[in-house]
C-alpha cells in the first residue's frame, strides 16, 4: 500500500472538511462567548479534536492528523473570528495530536494514546488561552472549573472521534486505506 494513495488524500479530505463544517457553528459560538464568558467556551473545545482524532483513529497513517487538520481549518476560515488563524490552530491540534504516535513510529494506536494527547493538549490549550480569554482575572473556582471543562470537553471529543471512527470502520469503507487492526494485533504492534 502506498504512503499516499488517491483514497488515502480522499479519506482525509472528506474527514477534514465534515469536520471543517463541523466547526463553523462551533467558531461562530466561540467568537461570541470566548472573551466574554470563558466557560461558556471551553465545554466546546472537544470540538476542534474531533476530526483529528477520527482520520487517526480511522486511517492510522502517518499525517492524518495533520492533512485533516489542515483541510478542516481551511474550510472553516470564513466562519473564524481569526480568519487563517483558524488553519494555524487546526495545524497545531493536528501536530499536537500525531506527535505520540510519531514518537511510537506508528506502530501503536492503543486508545489511552489518544485520551493523554488529548489531555495534554487540552491543558495546553488552556495556559495559551489563558491570557488572551483574560481568565485570570476570574475568580479562582472559575480558572480551576475553565482548566478542567478543557480537559473534560476534550477528553469527551476524543472519545466520541474514537467511536465514530470505529463505526464507520464497521461498514467497510476504509478497507484498502487504513491499516489493518488485526494485522497490528497479530504481530504484536
Amino acid at each position: 500500500m502506498g504512503r499516499f494513495t488517491t483514497r488515502y488524500l480522499l479519506s482525509c479530505a472528506a474527514i477534514g472538511v465534515a469536520g471543517g463544517l463541523l466547526l463553523i457553528p462551533a467558531n461562530l459560538y466561540a467568537g461570541t462567548v470566548a472573551k466574554g464568558v470563558p466557560l461558556l467556551y471551553a465545554p466546546i473545545v472537544g470540538v476542534w479534536i474531533l476530526p483529528v482524532v477520527i482520520a487517526l483513529a480511522l486511517l492510522r497513517r502517518p499525517g492524518a492528523g495533520v492533512l485533516t487538520a489542515l483541510i478542516a481549518g481551511i474550510v472553516t476560515i470564513p466562519s473564524s473570528p481569526n480568519g487563517a488563524g483558524a488553519v494555524i490552530t487546526m495545524l497545531m491540534i493536528g501536530v499536537l495530536l500525531e506527535l505520540p504516535f510519531a514518537v511510537l513510529l506508528y506502530r501503536r494506536w492503543h486508545p489511552a494514546i489518544f485520551l493523554v494527547a488529548t489531555a495534554v493538549l487540552a491543558a495546553l490549550y488552556g495556559f495559551v488561552t489563558w491570557r488572551s480569554l483574560d481568565v485570570a482575572s476570574q475568580p479562582t473556582w472559575a480558572q480551576i472549573t475553565f482548566v478542567a471543562l478543557l480537559i473534560v470537553s476534550g477528553l469527551v471529543g476524543a472519545v466520541v472521534g474514537l467511536a465514530i471512527a470505529r463505526a464507520v470502520e464497521r461498514t467497510g469503507v476504509t478497507r484498502g486505506v487504513s491499516r489493518d487492526r488485526t494485522a497490528q494485533a497479530t504481530s504484536g504492534q
